[in-house]
């Protein structure tokens, strides 16, 4: 932050300007796109009036955008601002607050446990009754430990 600070004025005025027109250029796009895209979606590059690179919060709105994405052309180029418009690029800004994986437990109930090991009764595969056996047997267990 000292090194931002210590640069010459114009600049950091460059940057903010920089951010501004971003910002600017953010709102345009969002007035032809649902509401929807509000707080997922903006502007994080535009190059040359030609290449309008954005940036998603998730992979599931990318796909969202891309399905908006011939229409939005076809409506920017309307606009004054990207009438040069070539070529949209989306980009999933993931977010760094949630490092951890969460485990995916699954909990079966008794009776999933009975009918699993019900079934396994009627299986003449030796391998496959083991493996349903198992499973039913750690119903039980993982019940007492998840809940």
């Amino acid at each position: 932050m000292k090194k931002v600070l210590q640069q010459p004025y114009a600049a950091i005025d460059r940057l903010l300007q920089h951010s501004r027109y971003l910002d600017y250029l953010s709102r345009r796009l969002l007035s032809y796109l649902p509401d929807e895209f509000s707080d997922r979606v903006s502007v994080t590059g535009f190059k040359q009036q030609q290449q309008l690179t954005l940036s998603v919060s998730s992979s599931a709105w990318a796909s969202k955008l891309r399905f908006y994405t011939p229409t939005l052309k076809r409506s920017l180029r309307n606009d004054p601002q990207f009438n040069q418009l070539q070529k949209i690029i989306i980009k999933v800004a993931f977010s760094n607050t949630n490092t951890k994986q969460t485990k995916n437990t699954l909990i079966y109930s008794q009776n999933a446990a009975n009918v699993i090991a019900s079934s396994a009764d009627h299986i003449e595969d030796e391998g496959l009754k083991e493996t349903l056996l198992r499973l039913a047997g750690h119903v039980g267990e993982k019940s007492s430990v998840e809940r």
